[in-house]
């Protein structure tokens, strides 16, 4: 009678963890501590890390830039800053 009801009771114990924070853009962007550590590991070891997580955090890096996040002393020349993205460039080309 009681293995029946300690299995749930270890699986709502279990569900009630704590939970990694969502991956997307904007959590990184406004994480810079977790943006940077993730970012360092895409460029070191980017054969062993996902290309849809580095992605992620390419696009967080870029949107930390252009939403002005960013510290002091982040940016000090111009090899650190992101790249422009292409759609940024095609837009330019529809201006009169």
């Amino acid at each position: 009678m009681r293995g029946p009801l300690v299995l749930p009771i270890i699986a709502m114990l279990t569900a009630c963890g704590r939970h990694e924070p969502a991956l997307t853009a904007d959590a990184l962007a406004h994480d810079p501590q977790r943006l940077y550590a993730l970012r360092h590991r895409c460029t070191v070891a980017h054969a062993h890390m996902d290309r849809a997580i580095c992605r992620v955090v390419d696009a967080a890096y870029a949107r930390r830039f252009f939403l002005g996040l960013g510290g002091v002393g982040e940016y000090q020349t111009l090899a650190e800053l992101p790249p422009i993205p292409a759609s940024f460039e095609a837009s330019q080309g529809d201006r009169p």
